[in-house]
Protein backbone atom coordinates (compact mmCIF):
# COMPACT_ATOMS: atom_id res chain seq x y z
CA UNK A 1 0.00 0.00 0.00
CA UNK A 2 1.26 3.45 -0.91
CA UNK A 3 -0.15 6.37 1.06
CA UNK A 4 -0.33 9.44 -1.17
CA UNK A 5 -0.79 9.83 -4.93
CA UNK A 6 1.63 12.67 -5.50
CA UNK A 7 4.38 12.15 -8.03
CA UNK A 8 6.50 10.49 -5.32
CA UNK A 9 3.70 8.12 -4.35
CA UNK A 10 2.87 7.30 -7.96
CA UNK A 11 6.49 6.53 -8.78
CA UNK A 12 6.78 4.40 -5.63
CA UNK A 13 3.71 2.46 -6.84
CA UNK A 14 5.30 2.06 -10.28
CA UNK A 15 8.45 0.54 -8.78
CA UNK A 16 6.55 -1.67 -6.32
CA UNK A 17 4.35 -3.01 -9.14
CA UNK A 18 7.42 -4.87 -10.45
CA UNK A 19 7.75 -6.77 -7.16
CA UNK A 20 4.26 -7.17 -5.67
CA UNK A 21 1.16 -8.93 -6.99
CA UNK A 22 -1.01 -5.92 -6.13
CA UNK A 23 -0.28 -2.31 -5.24
CA UNK A 24 -2.93 -0.02 -3.79
CA UNK A 25 -2.49 3.76 -3.66
CA UNK A 26 -4.59 5.75 -1.17
CA UNK A 27 -5.05 9.51 -1.73
CA UNK A 28 -7.14 11.96 0.30
CA UNK A 29 -7.88 14.27 -2.63
CA UNK A 30 -10.38 13.35 -5.30
CA UNK A 31 -8.22 12.68 -8.31
CA UNK A 32 -9.22 14.48 -11.50
CA UNK A 33 -9.02 12.87 -14.93
CA UNK A 34 -7.56 16.07 -16.38
CA UNK A 35 -4.49 18.13 -15.42
CA UNK A 36 -5.90 20.51 -12.81
CA UNK A 37 -4.45 21.83 -9.56
CA UNK A 38 -5.23 19.78 -6.46
CA UNK A 39 -5.79 21.12 -2.97
CA UNK A 40 -3.26 18.66 -1.53
CA UNK A 41 -0.40 19.98 -3.72
CA UNK A 42 0.40 23.41 -2.29
CA UNK A 43 3.25 24.08 -4.73
CA UNK A 44 1.26 22.80 -7.70
CA UNK A 45 0.83 26.25 -9.20
CA UNK A 46 4.56 27.02 -9.12
CA UNK A 47 6.77 26.76 -12.19
CA UNK A 48 8.12 23.24 -12.64
CA UNK A 49 11.02 21.88 -14.67
CA UNK A 50 11.77 18.24 -15.27
CA UNK A 51 15.54 18.05 -15.44
CA UNK A 52 17.51 15.57 -17.51
CA UNK A 53 17.82 12.66 -15.07
CA UNK A 54 14.18 12.90 -13.96
CA UNK A 55 13.09 12.90 -17.59
CA UNK A 56 15.28 9.86 -18.31
CA UNK A 57 13.82 7.94 -15.36
CA UNK A 58 10.24 8.72 -16.39
CA UNK A 59 10.99 7.63 -19.95
CA UNK A 60 12.51 4.37 -18.65
CA UNK A 61 9.46 3.67 -16.45
CA UNK A 62 6.95 4.72 -19.12
CA UNK A 63 8.29 4.45 -22.70
CA UNK A 64 7.00 7.31 -24.86
CA UNK A 65 6.21 9.46 -21.82
CA UNK A 66 8.24 12.50 -22.87
CA UNK A 67 6.66 12.59 -26.31
CA UNK A 68 3.25 12.48 -24.59
CA UNK A 69 4.17 15.49 -22.45
CA UNK A 70 5.30 17.50 -25.47
CA UNK A 71 2.18 16.50 -27.44
CA UNK A 72 0.09 17.68 -24.48
CA UNK A 73 1.75 21.10 -24.67
CA UNK A 74 4.73 20.89 -22.31
CA UNK A 75 7.52 23.21 -23.48
CA UNK A 76 10.90 21.58 -23.96
CA UNK A 77 14.30 23.29 -24.07
CA UNK A 78 16.43 21.04 -26.24
CA UNK A 79 18.62 23.28 -28.39
CA UNK A 80 20.97 24.75 -25.74
CA UNK A 81 20.13 28.30 -26.84
CA UNK A 82 20.52 30.43 -23.69
CA UNK A 83 18.43 33.32 -25.06
CA UNK A 84 15.38 31.06 -24.59
CA UNK A 85 16.07 30.45 -20.91
CA UNK A 86 15.94 32.73 -17.88
CA UNK A 87 17.51 31.35 -14.70
CA UNK A 88 18.20 33.35 -11.54
CA UNK A 89 19.62 31.98 -8.29
CA UNK A 90 19.57 34.44 -5.39
CA UNK A 91 19.76 37.34 -7.84
CA UNK A 92 22.57 35.85 -9.91
CA UNK A 93 21.40 35.44 -13.50
CA UNK A 94 22.61 32.84 -15.95
CA UNK A 95 23.91 34.60 -19.09
CA UNK A 96 21.23 34.84 -21.76
CA UNK A 97 23.38 34.60 -24.85
CA UNK A 98 25.26 31.83 -26.56
CA UNK A 99 24.70 28.11 -26.69
CA UNK A 100 25.56 25.48 -24.11
CA UNK A 101 28.13 22.97 -25.36
CA UNK A 102 27.20 19.32 -25.52
CA UNK A 103 24.41 17.07 -26.74
CA UNK A 104 21.37 19.32 -26.46
CA UNK A 105 18.84 16.53 -26.96
CA UNK A 106 20.45 14.47 -24.19
CA UNK A 107 20.35 17.51 -21.86
CA UNK A 108 16.76 18.47 -22.72
CA UNK A 109 14.74 20.15 -19.99
CA UNK A 110 10.97 19.62 -20.04
CA UNK A 111 8.74 22.23 -18.42
CA UNK A 112 5.27 20.77 -17.87
CA UNK A 113 3.02 22.24 -15.24
CA UNK A 114 2.84 20.14 -12.08
CA UNK A 115 -0.79 19.17 -12.81
CA UNK A 116 0.13 18.08 -16.37
CA UNK A 117 3.11 16.02 -15.20
CA UNK A 118 1.20 14.39 -12.34
CA UNK A 119 -1.81 13.66 -14.54
CA UNK A 120 0.30 11.85 -17.13
CA UNK A 121 2.20 9.86 -14.49
CA UNK A 122 -1.11 8.93 -12.82
CA UNK A 123 -2.62 7.80 -16.14
CA UNK A 124 0.37 5.55 -16.79
CA UNK A 125 0.29 4.07 -13.28
CA UNK A 126 -3.49 3.56 -13.42
CA UNK A 127 -3.05 1.61 -16.66
CA UNK A 128 -0.93 -0.99 -14.87
CA UNK A 129 -2.97 -4.13 -14.29
CA UNK A 130 -1.80 -4.71 -10.72
CA UNK A 131 -2.17 -1.12 -9.43
CA UNK A 132 -5.35 0.37 -7.97
CA UNK A 133 -5.65 4.04 -6.99
CA UNK A 134 -8.31 5.15 -4.51
CA UNK A 135 -8.86 8.92 -4.47
CA UNK A 136 -11.04 10.61 -1.87
CA UNK A 137 -9.92 8.39 1.02
CA UNK A 138 -8.35 9.37 4.33
CA UNK A 139 -5.94 7.13 6.18
CA UNK A 140 -7.49 6.73 9.63
CA UNK A 141 -4.80 4.54 11.18
CA UNK A 142 -2.19 1.91 10.61
CA UNK A 143 -3.04 -1.64 11.65
CA UNK A 144 -0.62 -4.00 13.35
CA UNK A 145 -0.27 -7.63 14.40
CA UNK A 146 -1.76 -8.42 17.83
CA UNK A 147 1.73 -8.61 19.34
CA UNK A 148 2.66 -5.32 17.62
CA UNK A 149 5.57 -7.04 15.90
CA UNK A 150 4.78 -5.46 12.55
CA UNK A 151 2.48 -3.10 10.69
CA UNK A 152 -0.07 -5.18 8.76
CA UNK A 153 -1.96 -2.53 6.77
CA UNK A 154 -4.16 0.54 7.07
CA UNK A 155 -7.72 1.54 7.87
CA UNK A 156 -9.12 4.03 5.37
CA UNK A 157 -12.26 6.15 5.33
CA UNK A 158 -14.10 7.11 2.16
CA UNK A 159 -14.48 10.89 2.35
CA UNK A 160 -17.72 10.86 0.34
CA UNK A 161 -19.75 8.44 2.46
CA UNK A 162 -17.69 7.76 5.56
CA UNK A 163 -17.43 4.02 4.92
CA UNK A 164 -14.39 2.46 6.57
CA UNK A 165 -12.28 -0.32 5.14
CA UNK A 166 -9.26 -2.18 6.46
CA UNK A 167 -6.62 -3.03 3.88
CA UNK A 168 -3.94 -5.64 4.61
CA UNK A 169 -0.43 -5.16 3.26
CA UNK A 170 3.02 -6.71 3.30
CA UNK A 171 4.49 -3.21 3.02
CA UNK A 172 3.11 0.28 3.70
CA UNK A 173 4.90 3.23 2.09
CA UNK A 174 4.22 6.75 3.37
CA UNK A 175 4.36 9.25 0.49
CA UNK A 176 1.95 11.75 2.05
CA UNK A 177 4.52 14.47 2.55
CA UNK A 178 4.93 16.70 5.55
CA UNK A 179 1.22 16.57 6.40
CA UNK A 180 1.38 12.83 7.09
CA UNK A 181 0.06 11.49 10.37
CA UNK A 182 2.31 8.44 10.22
CA UNK A 183 4.47 9.42 13.23
CA UNK A 184 1.33 9.70 15.40
CA UNK A 185 -0.07 6.45 13.95
CA UNK A 186 3.16 4.64 14.83
CA UNK A 187 3.16 6.12 18.33
CA UNK A 188 -0.44 4.93 18.85
CA UNK A 189 0.74 1.41 18.05
CA UNK A 190 3.52 1.63 20.65
CA UNK A 191 6.35 2.28 18.19
CA UNK A 192 8.63 5.28 18.30
CA UNK A 193 7.80 8.23 16.09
Amino acid sequence: IVLGASIGGLLAARVLADFFRTVTVIERDDLPDDPVNRRGVPQGRHVHALLTRGAQILEEFFPGFLDELVAAGAPVWDDGELSKLYVSFSGHELPRSGTIAGDHKAMAMYMPSRPLLECHVRRRVQAMANVTIHGGHDVAQLTAAADRSRVTGVRVVNRAGGAQQELAADLVVDAMGRGAHTPAFLENLGYGR
